[in-house]
């Protein structure tokens, strides 16, 4: 898996923005991810000629956050799309330079879905930034991630703020899965919960050493989108680990998943 690249020389990482400034602390995730190796970091902005049709619709209104209606207006929001990608950018090229890792900056125009799938199939890992409320532009809902949850590769999507909530949550804990939550847990001073299915309550985790203090076991009521939901929620999560299984459907789960959560999701190949 992708999360044992620590040992290879190069490791090409993808980073689509969403409606999101890069920070310091976003980039400095992956080497804690994946160690000591050479990172090359490929940014990438993608124009929705989705959302560009949809503007061409006609009777299509927007509704302002202070309630306001007026007309869609398909050449103003390839602008603020063209001024979203300069400014994301700007933002990581200066990030990126500073940090004296080697990158370069994409900015692409179609589908997002698609264009996501088509330059992520060149990357070895990849991190989706995503804002869960942005000024102006509306960000993509999981579905929009529906292909990257689908492939081989681990993904992180990180949500802003990342520094938010107390916990990390492990899912059907195998030993990869543990490990790295209990050194983001160790590093960042989190509680840990391992979560397990019903039918494995009382069992021992796959994997799992005798539980040390921070960490706890918890049965999950079911194995749902909104049992996993409430379980993130109510241990105030801010990153839930995900290992690729056959037990659950991520592809369907995680995207539908993903639109509920406000912490970090990361998928593990």
């Amino acid at each position: 898996g992708n999360a044992k690249m620590s040992t290879e020389a190069r490791v090409r990482v993808l980073i689509s923005f969403d409606s999101t400034r890069p920070t310091e602390e976003m980039l400095q995730l992956l080497p804690r991810l994946l160690g000591p190796a050479q990172l090359e970091l490929t940014g990438l902005y993608v124009e929705d000629e989705d959302v560009l049709r949809a503007a061409e619709l006609p009777g299509l209104r927007e509704v302002t956050l202070n309630g306001q209606l007026s007309a869609l207006d398909s050449t103003r929001l390839r602008h603020e799309q063209a001024l979203e990608a300069s400014a994301i950018r700007q933002a990581f090229e200066k990030l990126a330079a500073g940090m004296r890792l080697h990158h370069r900056f994409l900015v692409t125009r179609g589908r997002a879905s698609e264009e996501l799938t088509r330059i992520a199939a060149e990357s070895d890992f990849i991190m989706v930034a995503r804002a869960l409320r942005a000024s102006g532009l509306r960000p993509r809902r999981g579905i929009h991630y529906d292909a990257l949850v689908r492939g081989p590769k681990s993904v992180l999507f990180v949500n802003e703020p990342w520094r938010s909530g107390s916990s990390v949550v492990v899912l059907l804990g195998s030993a990869e899965a543990i490990a790295l939550g209990r050194r983001f847990a160790g590093e960042d001073d989190l509680r840990l919960v391992l979560a397990t299915p019903p039918a494995e309550a009382g069992r021992s985790t796959q994997g799992e050493a005798p539980s040390s203090a921070g960490e706890r076991r918890v049965a999950l009521r079911e194995w749902s989108e909104e049992a996993i939901a409430d379980l993130c929620l109510a241990e105030d999560a801010r990153l839930l680990i995900v290992p690729r299984t056959q037990t659950l459907d991520w592809a369907e789960l995680l995207p539908k998943l993903m639109d509920r959560l406000p912490c970090s999701v990361l998928q593990l190949s």
